[in-house]
């Protein structure tokens, strides 16, 4: 899927982009609103368990599984009870979209005197990770 670019007074702010079919636009928009709405630092978004739902069929997907290396995504209980409660049907997921972030630090050029801080972040619900020059 093509990045989705986030700009703030014509200056790079973030780009995210995805893997996964039909779950890359919710899990896309969940690292942005981690980030941009919650507070969330870079790799904080991306690791945060994810729910996904498309409609049909009419189920919220939530995380619910381990990776090779351990990491272990799971939507907190309250939220899945908040969710059941509202009458959502609810299915436990292993798997899910891939993310990758890149954030540029705004704030660090103007206290840096013009010096670029960017912060790129793997999932790693994928294994891998970031590289750059």
């Amino acid at each position: 899927m093509t990045p989705t670019i986030v700009l703030k007074d014509e200056q790079l702010k973030a780009v995210v982009g995805a893997s996964g079919g039909g779950m890359i636009i919710a899990a896309t928009a969940q690292v942005l609103l981690n980030h941009f709405a919650r507070g969330l630092d870079p790799l904080s978004s991306v690791m945060a368990p994810r729910v996904y739902h498309q409609l049909l069929p009419n189920v919220v997907q939530y995380e619910n599984w381990t990776t090779v290396t351990g990491d272990h995504f799971e939507v907190p209980a309250q939220i899945r009870k908040a969710l059941h409660k509202k009458g959502h049907v609810l299915n436990p997921l292993s798997g899910g979209s891939i993310c990758q972030f890149i954030v540029q630090q705004i704030e660090a050029l103007k206290s840096n005197g013009g010096t670029r801080e960017i912060v790129a972040v793997s999932d790693p619900r994928k294994g891998g990770f970031p590289a750059g020059f």
